[in-house]
């Protein structure tokens, strides 16, 4: 009986293992690939990373931030021009006579301190342009909260695919 009921009902219940249609591309995925390229940032993180590595600020400016590659440039600046004032004090120190041993280590640390900071700034100038990179299209807003109540609300706005 269990037989004779299947094969009244035919091939029509069969469907689920047709093979399914191939799927036809459509304009919403040219539309989500343009707009994956168009926020993109205009340049890779690495690349921002070693620009600002090179020149600190670099990396900040080609993402668009100016002020901030302002900042870590005018900081390189003054811990090279210290590095470079360093050490002609210590080069006066050097010639004095009698020599001043207390005069030239204290000379001697003086310069490896502003080598360091200027080395430290640049390292961090590359982070900085990294981060930068990584989150180039990122913009909180900061304001009074939608509801009118009292406080500072901060809005989020994220993009997905």
């Amino acid at each position: 009986m269990a037989l004779l009921s299947a094969s009244a009902v035919g091939p029509s219940s069969l469907r689920a293992q047709d093979p399914p249609a191939p799927a036809a591309v459509t304009e919403p995925t040219v539309i989500a690939d343009t707009a994956a390229a168009v926020r993109r940032p205009p340049v890779s993180p690495l690349g921002a990373f070693g620009r600002s590595l090179i020149l600190p600020g670099w990396g900040q400016l080609e993402v668009g931030q100016p002020t901030r590659g302002a900042f870590y440039f005018a900081a390189e600046s003054v811990f090279l021009f210290m590095v470079l004032k360093s050490d002609a004090r210590l080069s006066a120190a050097r010639e004095e006579m009698p020599p001043n041993e207390e005069r030239l280590e204290a000379r001697t640390g003086q310069r490896e301190n502003w080598m360091v900071l200027a080395g430290f700034i640049a390292f961090l100038s590359g982070l900085d342009a990294w981060v930068s990179a990584q989150f180039w299209d990122f913009e909180p807003t900061i304001g009074p909260p939608a509801d009118g109540s009292v406080g500072i609300a901060l809005g989020l706005k994220l993009n997905f695919p």
